[in-house]
């Protein structure tokens, strides 16, 4: 028997972009798009159609995104949201995903990495996350929830990092030796190991204090007196 195909909602007010969209996931044999042009519209989707995925873009206006995103989670059926955006804004970015958006990708990201998302949100309801940035932009600060599970090692890419490896990096910024971030994380000194090599690869750091560096610059961690004043 063949399984029924994974259904997503597509959000985007640009017909263009959003039959595009559709047409991609369509072209797909396990998925299924519904296109809609606004947050109200996609509310009213996600109880006619309960898709297993809602893709946002946040720059189609009418209500505030962080809206949007809270009637979407508490309309009764359980949906994996993934925010496509054009700029990177911080404070949004970490307002939506303490909401629960599961990932945050910027739309010049690759099919390959937005299919797989799309798939790995459907597939799990482990609370990992995914956030691109365009390349060579800077990257927004951590402040993702904590993965329940420890995700499989992401490809190298200096535009992702997962929720595990910011986590990992916010504490080794901390001066925290691996045994202590894998006490800390109740996870192996193996996988705190895999971790900072596939940090490392993804920020093109030679070291533990080269990759904070360049992830303070980057934003892509506060500096440990910053979060200590927070």
């Amino acid at each position: 028997m063949t399984p029924e195909p994974l259904r997503i909602v597509v959000v985007d007010d640009h017909r263009l972009p959003r039959e595009a969209l559709c047409h991609v996931l369509d072209s797909q044999p396990d998925l299924e798009a519904h296109g809609v042009d606004s947050g109200p519209s996609a509310v009213r989707a996600v109880a006619e159609h309960r898709p297993d995925v809602v893709l946002l873009d946040i720059g189609t206006p009418g209500r505030d995104p962080a809206s949007t995103v809270s009637e979407l989670l508490s309309c009764g059926h359980p949906v994996g949201i993934v925010v496509l955006h054009t700029q990177s804004d911080l404070s949004l970015m970490q307002r939506l995903l303490g909401l629960g958006v599961r990932a945050y990708l910027h739309k010049s990201v690759s099919q390959g990495l937005l299919l797989s998302t799309v798939r790995d949100i459907a597939g799990t309801r482990q609370q990992t996350v995914t956030i691109t940035v365009p390349s060579g932009a800077a990257r927004p600060a951590a402040a993702v929830p904590q993965p329940t599970a420890d995700p499989a090692p992401d490809a190298p890419s200096s535009d992702v990092l997962s929720a595990r490896e910011l986590a990992v990096l916010t504490l080794v910024a901390e001066a925290l030796t691996n045994r202590q971030v894998a006490a800390r994380m109740d996870i192996t000194e193996a996988t705190v190991k895999r971790h900072l090599r596939n940090i490392f690869s993804k920020l093109g750091a030679t070291s533990r204090i080269d990759a904070v560096n360049k992830a303070i610059n980057a934003l892509v961690i506060q500096p440990p007196a910053a979060r200590r004043g927070q």
